[in-house]
């Protein structure tokens, strides 16, 4: 069976339609905007290296011949 979506935000389940919305994947404007809130405060955090080739390239080593 699947699972219905839910907000990111309240948790409530979104609509069957609401990919249609332009609030995907928020049930409101509201959640919508806490959600920016969230992120202009910086409490939401992308962790990555920021030179894209640092990435693993030891791992990336026992690979090649």
């Amino acid at each position: 069976m699947i699972r219905a979506q839910t907000c990111p935000i309240c948790g409530n389940e979104l609509p069957a339609d609401s990919t249609d919305s332009g609030l995907f994947p928020f049930c409101s404007g509201r959640c919508r905007d806490v959600d920016l809130y969230r992120w202009s405060e910086g409490k939401y955090a992308i962790i990555e290296p920021l030179d894209p080739h640092q990435h693993d390239l030891d791992a990336d080593d026992e690979y090649e011949e």
